[in-house]
């Protein structure tokens, strides 16, 4: 990305991580004030994910700074570092919802004020899938997996939150019938399903970030660099080549190495310097972001 869309990244970050907050403490607040779990606990989970939306807004400023001395391939690797603490907050997050609400179920259920929790909920879902729509569509083409994640999670706030609605005025509903008493378990019920709909974002996040974190090669990257190699080596007439690949965040890592059929084979540094545009070029051609390094030798050793 270059400047301008860093700046963009950072600001979207940034209103994101106002709007988390905000209705983190509105949903806490109602929460206690009408006893209902299920919304405390959607606004802890938002609080935890305003404070590492922040982190992220932080992280996308080191990232713009590029390269030094002390990391001189960039700041890249704390994208998936932070994708892997993000997922391992929120997933003990739903671990204890999870807990809390089989808890309750058991003891029998609790007694809830429906009323300010289906006004927070439908006005949180509206909200949440409003702010989604903009964080995609100003997003669209910087390339950004914090954006990603962070658009996801609003996502599924917002769908949450609805089901949430959804619920509470089923159970409204139920009050003054012979299925009342049914109502009391509506509370502890609907953190259990939020719980596990929850569960999905943060163990998709500890999954592609672990890969990452582990420089697990992509295996779409894989085979379209080594699929580039091969027909690189067959025009010009190299015996054996080798590729590496890794992604670390948004960056590319590729490594290409070509065995010549002899070592008395000669060629200019220009004629080196155009295979080396030639793959550029079938990659997509050179771009921030993106390490892409060529060998050639006579001796499989090197490479």
């Amino acid at each position: 990305m270059g400047p301008p869309a860093e700046r963009q990244e950072q600001h979207l970050l940034l209103l994101s991580a106002t709007g988390t907050l905000a209705l983190a403490l509105i949903g806490i607040a109602v929460g206690l004030l009408s006893g209902a779990k299920a919304i405390v606990f959607d606004g802890v989970y938002s609080l935890a994910d305003a404070g590492l939306t922040m982190v992220a807004f932080f992280a996308a400023r080191l990232i713009a700074r590029g390269a030094d001395r002390r990391f001189q391939y960039g700041y890249w690797h704390i994208e998936p570092m932070l994708g892997f603490v993000n997922g391992s907050v929120l997933m003990l997050a739903c671990v204890y919802a999870l807990v809390d609400g089989a808890d309750a179920m058991l003891m029998g259920g609790r007694q809830v004020t429906f009323g300010p929790g289906i006004a927070y909920a439908v006005a949180s879902a509206a909200i949440c899938l409003g702010i989604y729509l903009f964080v995609r569509r100003k997003g669209r083409g910087l390339g950004s997996s914090l954006l990603e994640l962070d658009a996801r999670a609003w996502l599924f706030s917002g769908l949450l939150n609805t089901g949430l609605a959804i619920a509470f005025i089923i159970a409204l509903l139920l009050d003054g019938t012979s299925a009342e008493h049914l109502a009391m378990y509506f509370d502890p019920a609907i953190l259990i399903l939020l719980a596990l709909g929850m569960a999905p974002l943060p163990i998709r996040s500890l999954l592609a970030s672990g890969r990452e974190i582990l420089q697990i090669a992509p295996p779409d990257l894989d085979a379209h660099v080594s699929k580039i190699a091969s027909e690189v080596a067959a025009r010009h007439g190299f015996i054996e080549h080798r590729s590496y690949v890794s992604r670390v965040g948004r960056v590319q890592f590729v490594e290409i190495g070509f065995v010549g059929a002899s070592a008395s084979t000669a060629m200019t540094l220009g004629a080196l310097d155009s295979i080396r545009q030639e793959v550029a070029d079938a990659m997509g051609g050179l771009r921030p972001g993106y390490w892409l390094t060529i060998d050639f030798t006579a001796d499989p050793q090197w490479i």
